[in-house]
């Protein structure tokens, strides 16, 4: 499954002040910036707070680092479009505007936990904020918990998106890319199935961050999840089964602590919380992890006891093909009275899930 982050450009426009703007540049009181970490910080801040563009001051960045911005944050709230840059050479000192688009997700948040009103030019806007506002009736009010409600979350997007490109543009403002593409045409890549997660956890009171890194060696993004002051990843995306399938959510992907997820994903540690939480783990939270064969099998029998499931789907935490090989699962027709049974393994390591779809008379 191709998985894809859109990285936007930067326009640039630079101008050597004249003698004539000195003194209106040397008054000015705008914020000092002289490294990178500074300036990520305030963009960051920036965006979040809506801000179409702001001003700065440095002695110490340049062209290099602005051309960098958009590659430090996830898009979000936005990206910056274009900076302006005018310098004072003999005071070797830049005055630098960025210029912001600020995206849907930003304007949506606004509306729904602030009351902003929309205006009428923000037709894509408004159609997000009721396409949010329709899914979060599922979540109910707040008796419920915030894993709970990224559950329901979690399986509305497995359910009602497919991965791929709406109007099979793969352009860097495709839809595909963002929460729209998701929530409002259905169909998204990585991006979008990750900016749909973090803006109905975030409309919901769930805290939600964004990752952007590497999955099986491609450009990816996921999402970080905050449940009882514990950090959990979840991978929207990858508990999606292509082709598209709406009748199966899987949850492999949801809720593991860094040592799980880095298995199969990685990302820069540093710029992310520490996810170390267990307790919420799907398979762990429904009592549906076996930790050998001889756990698998003592667990499947007391499923089938009490029920003829179409599907079952357990975390095993030593798979191996041999092991887990067809000729040693005959046991399950004997303990299900299934007439057929398909199985799908999902994960690695001691992170693999078995997928079991069975059919009767």
């Amino acid at each position: 499954m191709k998985r894809e982050i859109i990285i936007f450009t930067l326009i640039l426009v630079m101008t050597l002040a004249g003698c004539s703007s000195v003194k209106e540049l040397m008054a000015s009181e705008d914020l000092t910036i002289n490294t990178k970490e500074e300036l990520y910080q305030e963009v960051q801040d920036a965006l979040k707070e809506g801000k179409a563009e702001f001003t700065f001051v440095t002695e110490e960045l340049g062209q290099d680092d602005l051309e960098q911005l958009n590659l430090e944050h996830d898009g979000f709230y936005g990206s910056v479009s274009k900076y302006q840059i005018k310098t004072i050479h003999f005071l070797n000192r830049s005055y630098i505007t960025l210029y912001c688009d600020i995206s849907d997700n930003y304007y949506v948040e606004d509306a729904v936990l602030n009351g902003t009103e929309l205006s009428e030019e923000q037709e894509t806007a408004k159609k997000l904020k009721t396409a949010c506002e329709t899914i979060l009736k599922e979540t109910g009010d707040n008796s419920k918990s915030d894993y709970q409600k990224e559950k329901i979350i979690h399986d509305y997007i497995v359910k009602n998106v497919e991965y791929g490109y709406p109007d099979s543009s793969r352009d860097e403002d495709s839809d595909a890319y963002n929460a729209y593409g998701a929530l409002v045409k259905g169909k998204a890549v990585c991006n979008g199935y990750a900016q749909a997660m973090k803006l109905l956890c975030d409309l919901s009171g769930v805290e939600c961050e964004m990752v952007t890194g590497t999955a099986d060696g491609e450009n990816h993004a996921w999402n970080l999840i905050c449940l009882d002051e514990e950090w959990y990843h979840t991978d929207v995306t990858w508990d999606d089964p292509e082709p598209d399938d709406p009748s199966r959510i899987l949850y492999s992907y949801f809720n593991l602590d860094d040592s799980g997820m880095e298995i199969s994903h990685t990302w820069e540690v540093e710029n992310y919380p520490q996810a170390s939480g267990t307790k919420y783990n799907y398979y762990l939270i429904n009592d549906l992890f076996c930790e050998d064969f001889d756990a698998f099998k003592e667990k499947c029998r007391d499923i089938f006891e009490e029920d003829n499931p179409k599907n079952i789907q357990l975390l095993v935490g030593d798979y191996d093909e041999k092991r887990y090989s067809e000729e040693n699962m005959q046991f399950l027709f004997q303990y299900s009275g299934a007439d057929s049974l398909h199985m799908q393994t999902v994960g690695k390591g001691a992170c693999t899930t078995l997928y079991f779809t069975l059919d009767y008379e």
